[in-house]
């Protein structure tokens, strides 16, 4: 029998005999049965429990104490250069192992972070395959430029997080507050550090998995069908002519027209064009694969891994696709009993192919063209030639215009040496060397194309060249980027009675390099030949460009670690850091943390508090900084252009760029954390919560005077004149419980983030509240509305923009004055940018099921859309049916929504909405096959699985659009996934 600390059978309990696959389960009294021999040893494990091994030794009987493993204790945690055991680490650091990042079937790993991790905030702007890594925050914004986290992937700056191969992660650690010192100069923003799997010491087991998913958007727009817009349409004019008498006023559509609209008796002439049914397919395929080999002996482990990723397009006739390959080598060699030598190595090689005219800045055009193109316009005839849609730009002749095609290989590789010194007990030296290779080709291919268009006069369908080009033309940009870094660290670490002393000191040195060139040519041969050497060679048709950046640092940084009996923590840290962005006299700074704990459960007079497992409090501070401005802004920097003739020749024009700067330098940000962790009831409950305060100064900005030209400068260069506070909390509340065979594990986190602008040399407005200073970065200025006029007499008595009409929105003065013009603004309190993001797992296992429910959302948060104001505007844009529904009209003066066409004194909050949300983020059900099954072909574990992401959303305001988009609704939506999956070990 199986029983737990107190005697209570444990049901479920896997029971297997070490080294084969012969095993049972546990009875719901707790029993088993097993056939083995004599010599054999028995491995107990089930969740929640520490495993236990037991030699048979001709027992008939062996009866098990399970011990409960409070996981939460016995974690160990990455940190910078090395890992440390969560019950004495005294720094703000969260952590999520592999395991829980592969139940998600999204292949992005970033966006399968969000909610898990609190204190992370990651938002997935858009879902289009290649292009839809999120933005991620860590303790929200600090600072006017880049906010974004320092990456590190297996101790080496990297930027390809996203793109890493689920399979090969270990586990992913983000570093919050004075933990991050060791970084130095480039760690304000946070860290997030990802480590990936090495080889294990026992026999091959090789692990292959197949996912099959199939994707939509989360949400599709609802626009207005050809009737409706023909009659919003009707009304906006009416408004524009300055509403004349109806029974002389031609409308533009007559009341016949909008008939046959509506009874479809002529789709040529009078199509009703549902434009995102015809070019958004209703589903598309993602499809995964890997295999991967662990393994070892003594003296050697491996760890080998390839995983491919194959994702299709939304939109129909579009070239956009999405492939990845991903392969790994990481082997460790014991050379001697004191000499470990190891190599991680590992490619990533992405295709991406969009549509040519689908560049970051274009995606908008693209949707415009779809879901706000004009209802009465055909995108196909009946006889299935294409038509030309809105402007020429039918979305559905994407595949004849060229495409957009960016190839990346990068190649990153990591030696590694670790020398344990036999005459000093616990002194350990190691080093490694990265050498990272990127090669990058870019090719925008355009291509001229011509759709058809029905001849009112003929009845005939006469081709039309499109808009785009009028010859094929390639740009192509190559580039190639390197980065060296040389790492030496010493670490020592020595138990004397209850005194813990650790030291980790190091130095690192980096080098990187890029140099890129561009290469232009147009009217080429044949638009069949997309080679940049078939274009034309006249000088009018070429262009040309290239440049070389380096870039460098080099630093020394260290650790001291002290613990008195488990129960008195104490942590310094620093980094010394040279960065090559700034002048060569004050390129170095210091940067130094520390943080110290206090285990109270470990204390003596905790002893008869039986239900406290674990007690601590832990506070740090520390400086550091951030380096993420522009380099050189120290030189005088030129550029190249505004060639002019002399002598009789065209001589090139250089021109001075700001004035330099020679006392730029980094920011720096000081950070203060109290945190509290308790394990209560032995895992039935877990609390963590943390209170933080960031003071982020020298912050660059540009002072707001003017410098006359004059001087022959274009304005001041950036300077360390900025501050900002930011504020909040987090917690964590987990719970892990057994139900006889049923187990069940509960994880919740909330985080809260503030910022507030200090100072940033702000010309202080006539208005107070129009200010940015005291406000959180980012902040928007709005006119504030307050409802719609709906009679002429009401419009009369309010103060209002001049040409206002009746039905137009009405907006409060706010200062006063008897008009409504810029200094009726206000500077809202919240930004696009959540203050609070928050998560909730649930992970069940029954048996041989496992069900995975993950819940995660965002609130104070905010998105103007002014595309969803759009109504029966002159450019005959399409509209929301959420827009047009209860608008004002003439018969229908108490509607919710302003008129058709309204005037507007620009952005306002009709159009700001509440952008809060919770979504069913991920679900996972699986069924592991029993091994008495599986055992018979060969295998060691069979798992089928069904798997969605982003099932489910709940939005408070935003109906009509995905809630986490930024900005109006014209972007490539967010994706569902609907997946199907196996994963066999043998």
């Amino acid at each position: 029998m199986v029983t737990d600390s107190e005697g209570d059978p444990i049901p479920g309990v896997n029971v297997i005999e070490k080294g084969t696959t012969n095993g049972t389960v546990t009875d719901i009294d707790g029993k088993y049965t097993i056939s083995v021999g004599s010599d054999a040893i028995l491995q107990f494990s089930f969740i929640g429990f520490r495993t236990i091994e037991s030699q048979v030794n001709n027992n008939s009987v062996i009866d098990i104490e399970l011990e409960s493993d409070l996981a939460q204790l016995s974690e160990v945690v990455v940190v910078g250069y090395g890992e440390q055991r969560k019950e004495t680490m005294t720094g703000s650091v969260v952590a999520i192992q592999g395991d829980e990042i592969r139940r998600s079937p999204s292949a992005n790993v970033s966006a399968n972070l969000a909610g898990r991790l609190p204190g992370l905030t990651v938002n997935q702007r858009t879902g289009e395959p290649g292009r839809d890594d999120p933005n991620l925050l860590i303790r929200g914004v600090a600072t006017f430029g880049n906010n974004a986290p320092l990456i590190i992937i297996d101790g080496v700056p990297r930027a390809e997080m996203a793109r890493l191969n689920p399979e090969d992660i270990e586990s992913v650690s983000v570093l919050k507050d004075a933990s991050a010192a060791i970084y130095g100069a480039r760690a304000a923003n946070g860290v997030i550090l990802i480590t990936t799997k090495t080889g294990a010491k026992g026999k091959p087991e090789f692990n292959l998995s197949y996912n099959h998913a199939f994707q939509q958007p989360t949400m599709v727009p609802e626009m207005l069908d050809a009737p409706t817009f023909a009659e919003v349409y009707n009304e906006g004019a009416w408004y524009r002519a300055g509403r004349p008498d109806l029974d002389t006023w031609s409308a533009p559509f007559s009341q016949s027209a909008i008939d046959r609209f509506r009874d479809g008796s002529d789709p040529v002439r009078y199509p009703n064009t549902n434009w995102a049914q015809e070019a958004i397919k209703p589903y598309s395929i993602q499809r995964r694969v890997n295999l991967s080999a662990r393994g070892g002996t003594e003296n050697i482990d491996y760890f080998l891994s390839y995983g491919t990723v194959y994702q299709d397009g939304s939109l129909v006739n579009d070239p956009t696709e999405f492939q990845q390959h991903n392969m790994r080598v990481n082997v460790n060699v014991k050379l001697t009993e004191n000499l470990k030598v190891g190599a991680n190595v590992s490619a990533l090689l992405n295709n991406r192919t969009f549509g040519s005219v689908a560049t970051n800045d274009e995606v908008w055009v693209n949707f415009h063209n779809i879901f706000q193109a004009n209802p009465t316009l055909p995108a196909v005839y009946p006889n299935g030639l294409i038509a030309p849609g809105r402007l020429g730009e039918n979305p559905l002749l994407m595949n004849q215009r060229g495409y957009l095609n960016r190839d990346d290989s990068p190649i990153f590789s990591t030696f590694t040496a670790t020398y344990d010194v036999p005459f000093i007990d616990g002194l350990k030296l190691e080093a490694s060397y990265n050498y990272d290779v990127n090669h990058q080709i870019e090719r925008r291919w355009r291509t001229p194309y011509s759709f058809h268009e029905f001849n009112t006069q003929t009845g005939e369908y006469d081709e039309i060249m499109g808009t785009g080009v009028s010859a094929p033309e390639l740009g192509q940009t190559n580039r190639k980027l390197t980065t060296q870094l040389y790492n030496f660290r010493l670490n020592y670490s020595k138990v004397i009675d209850k005194h813990y002393l650790g030291v980790l000191l190091g130095t690192e040195q980096q080098q990187d390099f890029h140099n890129w060139v561009y290469a232009f040519r147009r009217n080429f041969v044949s638009s069949a030949i997309d080679q940049i050497n078939a274009g034309s060679s006249d000088t009018d048709d070429m262009n040309t460009g290239g440049s070389t950046i380096l870039g460098g640092y080099n630093n020394y940084f260290g650790r001291f670690n002290y613990d008195y009996d488990g129960k008195y923590l104490l942590e310094f840290l620093f980094r010394y850091d040279g960065s090559q962005r700034f002048p060569e006299g004050s390129r170095y700074g210091f940067f130094p943390g520390v943080s110290a704990g206090w285990r109270i459960s470990e204390e003596s007079f905790m002893d008869n508090v039986d239900f406290v497992n674990q007690l601590k409090i832990r506070g740090s501070y520390g400086q550091i900084g951030n380096d993420l401005v522009a380099p050189f802004q120290h030189l005088q920097a030129f550029t190249f252009g505004g060639n002019f003739p002399f002598g009789g020749n065209v001589n090139p024009g250089v021109n001075p760029g700001v004035l330099p700067n020679p006392f730029i330098t980094w920011e720096v940000s000081e950070k203060v954390d109290f945190g509290l962790e308790s394990i209560l009831w032995r895992g039935a409950l877990g609390v963590e919560f943390t209170v933080f305060q960031e003071k982020r100064s020298n912050i660059l900005a540009t002072r707001n005077v003017s410098v006359s030209n004059v001087f022959g400068f274009p304005g001041l260069p950036d300077e360390n004149i900025g501050e900002i506070n930011n504020r909040g909390y987090e917690l964590t509340l987990t719970s892990q419980k057994n139900f006889g065979e049923l187990s069940a594990v509960v994880r919740g986190n909330v985080a809260f983030a503030r910022s507030e602008v200090i100072f940033m040399d702000e010309v202080p407005n006539q208005e107070e509240r129009m200010n940015q200073t005291g406000r959180p970065v980012g902040a928007g200025l709005f006119y504030q509305a307050d409802g719609i006029f709906s009679s002429q007499e009401e419009l009369e008595s309010y103060p209002h923009l001049p040409n206002a009409q009746v039905g137009d929105l009405r907006f409060v003065d706010l200062n006063g004055d008897g008009v409504i013009d810029g200094n009726d603004r206000f500077r809202h309190h919240f930004t696009n940018i959540p203050e609070y993001v928050f998560g909730l797992n649930f992970d069940l296992q029954y048996r041989n099921f496992d069900l995975t429910v993950f819940f995660q959302g965002q609130t104070n948060v905010i998105n103007y859309d002014d595309r969803f104001a759009v109504l029966g505007n002159a450019a005959f844009d399409n509209s929301t049916v959420a827009r047009a529904t209860d608008r004002w009209t003439v018969d229908n003066p108490g509607g919710s929504m302003p008129r058709a066409d309204a005037l507007e004194p620009g952005a306002n909050t009709m159009w700001l909405f509440d952008a809060t949300f919770v979504r069913l983020k991920n679900v996972e059900l699986g069924y592991s096959l029993p091994k008495g099954w599986i055992s018979r072909i060969g295998l060691t574990d069979a798992r089928v699985f069904a798997s969605g992401f982003n099932l489910l959303t709940w939005s408070r305001e935003i109906k009509w659009a995905d809630p986490e988009a930024s900005g109006g609704f014209l972007f490539y939506p967010q994706l569902r996934l609907m997946n199907l999956g196996v994963n066999v070990k043998f």
